[in-house]
């Protein structure tokens, strides 16, 4: 598809995908360097500038983002990548905290979180700058030590898929600690739901709604390392004419997990075209997105008891809480200042390229689309907006 102006998709979803903005993005990056090399510098530029346009317009989010991303080195791709899954990653958190605030109202709770030695206030992350750039400091300073604190199974970029870059450790923390603020805040969260219930046990009882459910654990570091310990230990210490041929083999069994009945695909929606093929990329980007989806899938389900249950908030005074049920994936991308579209300048031509490996939607045995939520689809489910009776 050639464009003139690209629309940005901006999806009223819970669950988001991230595949669909990085691939318009690779498409842009890719075209500046086309673009250099035929000598087009200034066209290039109009581009850089375009994105930089961006850059200015989101300010201060993606909040987990460093200024420059990476401290030496620039790698346009890889960078925007990072923003997205930020993006992502944040809405997620966002949606959290609000409800947070709001349960406070009538329930003190804590908003701190702890990760890696640190008490992190999910709220300050996002009313506070100085709060933020104090605590990316901290991190910077200890980033060797703070690295070594991650998990192995979600280390990349250290030479295992063929690519060592010291710079990316700064951005692996964060992204790792993003993650786990979204699984704490989520376990406040249940706590304080437990909370309410027993503190209005006279207002929910009668009411007649279903239980609080258990949080949702999907063990995904351990599925991973089933998958691929073994063979990222083969890597290690494989002759370098067979390294590559085990990394194949190791990503082709990551593609193979499914996580509550979705494969990997159907989690990123398809895969970007990378014009600059890296596997320790790849292998990053599916590592990311497994773990980040284990943290989500439990938020999500956390909201749909939330959507039963709106009855007992408006009894105990906290319907201000049913704005964040429904709040989507777009509203987030409206607040932080994303464009809805981007207008190319005159005279350039951007070709955005078809993703790669887009899931085809499961049918059932008469060859029918299963629709989202029933037994062996691939859709996520959905959430419908309350309706709003209009006053006579």
């Amino acid at each position: 598809m050639t464009a003139t102006s690209i629309s940005l998709p901006c999806d009223s979803v819970l669950l988001p995908k991230p595949t669909d903005l990085v691939n318009i993005f690779n498409n842009i990056i890719n075209q500046i360097s086309l673009l250099e090399m035929n000598g087009l510098e200034k066209e290039a530029q109009q581009l850089r500038d375009l994105l930089e346009s961006i850059e200015d317009l989101l300010g201060s989010f993606p909040i987990s983002i460093s200024d420059p991303v990476f401290p030496t080195l620039t790698v346009p791709e890889i960078e925007w990548e990072r923003r997205i899954t930020a993006m992502v990653q944040e809405y997620h958190l966002f949606v959290q905290v609000k409800i947070m605030e709001i349960v406070d109202s009538v329930l003190p709770i804590s908003f701190s979180v702890p990760i890696m030695g640190l008490s992190i206030d999910v709220v300050k992350l996002f009313t506070d700058p100085n709060y933020k750039v104090t605590l990316k400091a901290q991190i910077a300073a200890e980033v060797d030590t703070f690295y070594a604190l991650i998990p192995d199974t979600y280390k990349t970029f250290d030479g295992t898929y063929g690519l060592e870059v010291n710079d990316f450790k700064a951005e692996a923390v964060w992204n790792y600690i993003m993650s786990q603020l979204n699984k704490g805040a989520l376990g406040i969260l249940h706590g304080a739901f437990g909370g309410l219930i027993d503190k209005f046990s006279s207002i929910w009882e009668p009411l007649g709604l279903p239980a609080l459910p258990v949080l949702t654990d999907i063990n995904v570091e351990q599925l991973i390392k089933d998958k691929i310990e073994s063979l990222e230990a083969q890597i290690k210490s494989a002759p370098d004419d067979i390294k590559d041929s085990l990394r194949k083999e190791a990503l082709a069994a990551l593609e193979k997990i499914s996580l509550v009945g979705y494969t990997l695909m159907d989690l990123l929606g398809g895969e970007p075209n990378d014009f600059v093929e890296s596997m320790e990329k790849k292998m990053d980007r599916f590592k990311t997105r497994l773990r980040d989806f284990g943290e989500e899938w439990p938020k999500f389900l956390i909201l749909e008891w939330m959507e039963k249950v709106t009855a007992f908030f408006e009894a105990i005074g906290l319907s201000a809480l049913v704005q964040y049920i429904t709040f989507t994936f777009c509203d987030f991308l409206k607040i932080i200042g994303l464009p809805t579209s981007l207008a190319i300048p005159a005279g350039i031509t951007v070709s955005i390229t078809p993703l790669l490996n887009v899931p085809e939607a499961a049918l059932d045995a008469a060859g029918e689309v299963i629709a989202a939520g029933e037994e062996g689809s691939n859709q996520f489910p959905t959430i419908a907006k309350p309706v709003v009776e209009e006053e006579d």
